[in-house]
């Protein structure tokens, strides 16, 4: 089993997607009216709290194993693609095998629209 560790970058990604995921939601009830809305609001903030922990463990399953099932060679990274619940996930990763580290590099993640 490999050492999962985040670049700096990866995490920064993902904190990226949290924040426009949790300001979309935002943005579009803050000024709706409804009773309600602090409630909706936080909702959103605990779903956005749930898809991270679900992004990152999925991560950590796939890519803590030698070998990596699905991976694609790149000329810098490994890719490796996947399905969290709905969402694309898509994770480029270097290894240090001496030191037993997989780096995780990037973390694209596909964005489900909003349907009014």
């Amino acid at each position: 089993m490999l050492e999962i560790r985040f670049s700096e970058l990866a995490l920064a990604e993902m904190k990226r997607f949290i924040q426009l995921y949790e300001e979309g939601f935002f943005i579009l009830y803050k000024d709706s009216g409804i009773w309600a809305v602090d409630a909706i609001i936080d909702n959103y903030r605990q779903s956005a709290k749930r898809i991270s922990e679900k992004i990152f463990s999925e991560i950590e399953q796939k890519l803590k194993n030698e070998k990596v099932l699905g991976r694609k060679e790149n000329t810098k990274w490994h890719e490796l693609s996947f399905y969290a619940d709905e969402r694309l996930v898509v994770v480029y990763f270097s290894d240090d095998r001496e030191n037993k580290i997989r780096w995780i590099e990037s973390i694209g993640i596909d964005r489900k629209p909003i349907i009014f």
